[in-house]
């Protein structure tokens, strides 16, 4: 899946720490980056989330004017687990309206709106014969009441990421397919990129992007004016594919270099993913990550920012359209166990704003903001405010914020 890409990051991330100390890096990012925000973000007090303790963080959908979170949570008394779902009109006060919500075994990856209101969860289960995940979807027309959609029965890995336009919902995942005129003696198949195309959230088919082997499971999707855009992760970077309507789908010449994707979100023309690169320092001066962006308004040509910092091995972690321009959210990966016995202290979250996902203002430090890493840490837009949801140390910790301008 995405964590072991993730994990790699942070063990070489720690290790270069250890021995370059913690370093700082304001004014090491090209001269006249811009770190005086624009507009601010009013945090309340951190809300100790559901009742539960979600095994891993919940994933976030705006549907229908309601906020909803999906997760999964271990049943009492048993090493299983069950899905529990939960909705919110503010991000304050939330409500279970479903649990047990799916089938025991199903993985959520991903949350969507379908489009005519209701929710799409994506996933997997290790349920088939062969004990390898099959890819799973589950549709809802309140939160409430779940049908496992037709997805069929190959069991070729989970479904990643999910968005939605009126009329079309798409998911991403992995296939292993035959290279046909491309097949080599003992190489016959491979892993490529797949998209799941649906009108309604029930009844899937897929296609192979084209030009797609031996890509990761790290992979994003999101809806934009123009139709669809699908971000992954391959041999030599990540690369870009776009759609107007789901079936035939085009690869961009640009190759987004050294970027690994955790999060993309479009506003009217243009599209943003964001993520981070990783890198060496000249001279033998350590390892560092960097969150960065690319942005584009066609879909085929890209253009890479790099976000302030205030200290090296920092992450874009997840990002959302609030109506105007764009919130983003970022962990240090410098808060694990240092020496035996040291714990060394998590940094302050990152939290940035962007007009047009090109350029970032890093908004003014928060020593209340503890967001953990990427995947481990989501955020939403209702009802005129930010709602980030996070791991805590007994619940999952909820912070909610109203934009000022």
């Amino acid at each position: 899946m995405r964590r072991p890409l993730l994990s790699g990051i942070v063990g070489l991330a720690v290790a270069a720490i250890l021995v370059v100390g913690l370093l700082t890096v304001v004014g090491f990012w090209p001269a006249g980056t811009e770190t005086r925000p624009v507009r601010g973000i009013d945090w309340q007090p951190v809300i100790h989330g559901p009742a539960v303790k979600f095994i891993e963080v919940p994933h976030l959908a705006v549907a229908g004017g309601r906020l909803y979170m999906v997760g999964y949570v271990g049943i009492r008394g048993s090493d299983g687990y069950s899905n529990e779902v939960w909705a919110s009109a503010d991000g304050t006060a939330w409500e279970r309206v479903s649990e047990r919500a799916f089938e025991d075994g199903f993985h959520p990856y991903s949350m969507s709106d379908d489009g005519h209101g209701g929710l799409v969860v994506v996933g997997g289960s290790s349920s088939g014969p062969s004990g390898n995940p099959s890819p799973e979807a589950w549709h809802s027309t309140d939160g409430r009441i779940w049908t496992r959609a037709d997805a069929g029965n190959t069991e070729t890995g989970p479904l990643i990421s999910v968005a939605s336009r009126p009329g079309t919902v798409i998911a991403v995942g992995s296939l292993l397919a035959s290279l046909g005129a491309r097949a080599t003696a003992g190489h016959t198949t491979a892993d490529q990129v797949v998209v799941w195309i649906s009108g309604d959230g029930k009844a899937w088919e897929h296609v192979i992007l084209p030009d797609s082997t031996d890509y990761t499971e790290q992979e994003v999707v999101t809806a934009w004016r123009s139709g669809f855009v699908v971000v992954a992760v391959g041999p030599s970077g990540s690369s870009t594919w776009t759609s107007v309507d789901g079936l035939a789908w085009e690869k961009a010449p640009t190759n987004l270099t050294n970027f690994s994707p955790s999060a993309i979100c479009s506003l009217g023309d243009r599209v943003v993913t964001v993520g981070s690169k990783s890198g060496d320092f000249a001279n033998g001066g350590g390892y560092y990550v960097a969150p960065v962006a690319w942005s584009s308004t066609d879909g085929r040509t890209w253009a890479e920012s790099i976000a302030p910092t205030r200290l090296l091995d920092f992450s874009f972690d997840d990002i959302v359209d609030v109506g105007g321009g764009f919130v983003a959210i970022g962990s240090s990966l410098q808060g694990t166990d240092g020496a035996p016995g040291v714990k060394i202290p998590r940094p302050p979250a990152g939290v940035w704003t962007s007009s047009d996902g090109m350029t970032w203002r890093l908004l003014a430090e928060n020593p209340l903001l503890k967001f953990r890493y990427a995947y481990d840490t989501h955020i939403a837009y209702v009802d005129g405010r930010v709602v980030v949801v996070t791991f805590g140390s007994s619940a999952d910790d909820i912070y909610v914020g109203n934009l000022t301008r």
